[in-house]
């Protein structure tokens, strides 16, 4: 009798068991059947909408690795170098959907271009050939030209391979150096991903993002927007949550807090404002010189603000704000400085961190004798 009860209640948890088997299946099924349904989700046009830019071809030397599989991965690895001794300065554009972007200075007069794009192939029945085929279906444009003078940098993707099944999407993760000559007006477009643009002097910024690296099991992203040591010489735009007017929606409310911590390092060469606009951490530091004011207002709603600011005055943030905590603060004598700096960063969730601090006392400014 106690055997037969056994095998009855054996019987009853195994049917239950196989039954949530059944149903896991059946949703985890649908979940991939929805995702294969969403457009956003299969091969398709690209975010990045550019056009090649103004200017001669310079003579460029070119490599490729071809399409190498290993598991239910497939990688492509693209290389563009050329001789930009002849330019000064530029305009540098990259765009991509899901990668990272790093700009950074080379030691030389070459400019030097890696494109690397990764597919893939996880739930298929042949995994090597499916991430291939996100790879193939990833077509890339990579243009060096020079104009003025000046050296011309755009490249992106204009369409975006995903797998089926699976629907994962083509990463293509670019990496550009350039000779440290001049300012650059740089753009960066990249939604899924790191972003930096290293030791460079910059006429201008603007940084379109959302959210770093994802990495199964880890909660949230991982990575930053940063920049690393750079120059000012004009505005700086950074906003994680804003997506592309007209080609990708903003990051809605209740996902502003996944959206990727801005960090910045810099020295102002000349007046300038900074807008940093994210849903995580920002920080940043600007370098303090004599001759330079900085003014800075940080907000947040649920965060931290802290400004700190060699000889900085607080004061009271004035203006329309929707945000909670709101702090100011300018150096003295900022309208007298001839280099001022105007920043404003803005975070939902995360904390605000804006300093100007001299490691050690700083010297006055020398004034040239007549």
């Amino acid at each position: 009798m106690n055997h037969m009860n056994h095998q009855q209640r054996f019987s009853a948890s195994f049917g239950t068991w196989a039954a949530l088997v059944v149903v896991l299946v059946s949703i985890s099924d649908r979940v991939l059947a929805q995702a294969s349904a969403d457009p956003r989700y299969q091969t398709r046009q690209s975010d990045c909408r550019h056009e090649p830019p103004p200017g001669a071809a310079l003579s460029v030397r070119r490599t490729d690795s071809g399409i190498t599989k290993r598991g239910y991965l497939a990688e492509q690895v693209l290389t563009q170098s050329a001789d930009a001794s002849r330019t000064k300065g530029g305009e540098l554009l990259i765009c991509t959907e899901y990668g990272g972007v790093e700009i950074a200075d080379s030691d030389d007069n070459q400019v030097r271009l890696q494109l690397r794009i990764e597919g893939s192939g996880e739930g298929s029945t042949r995994p090597a050939d499916a991430a291939a085929q996100v790879i193939g279906e990833t077509k890339l444009h990579a243009f060096m030209t020079i104009h003025n003078g000046q050296l011309m940098v755009r490249v992106w993707h204009s369409t975006l391979g995903f797998s089926r099944p699976g629907s994962q999407p083509a990463w293509v993760s670019v990496r550009l150096l350039v000779p440290a000559r001049g300012a650059y007006r740089v753009t960066t477009e990249a939604f899924h991903g790191e972003i930096a643009i290293r030791r460079l002097t910059l006429s201008g910024v603007t940084m379109r993002g959302n959210v770093g690296d994802k990495l199964k099991g880890i909660p949230g992203f991982i990575g930053f927007t940063e920049l690393d040591y750079v120059e000012l010489n004009g505005d700086v735009d950074i906003d994680n949550l804003a997506g592309l007017p007209g080609i990708r929606e903003a990051v809605p409310p209740n996902l502003a807090h996944t959206a990727a911590p801005i960090l910045v390092k810099a020295r102002a060469g000349s007046s300038c404002q900074l807008k940093a606009v994210t849903g995580g951490d920002i920080n940043i530091s600007i370098q303090p010189a004599p001759d330079v004011g900085v003014k800075a207002l940080g907000e947040s709603n649920t965060g931290r603000v802290t400004i700190g600011l060699d000889g900085g005055v607080a004061g009271d943030a004035t203006g329309a704000s929707a945000f909670q905590v709101r702090r100011f603060s300018s150096t003295a004598g900022y309208d007298s400085k001839p280099i001022r700096i105007d920043i404003r960063a803005s975070s939902g969730t995360g904390n605000v961190n804006i300093v100007s601090i001299p490691a050690a006392r700083l010297a006055p400014p020398i004034t040239p004798q007549r």
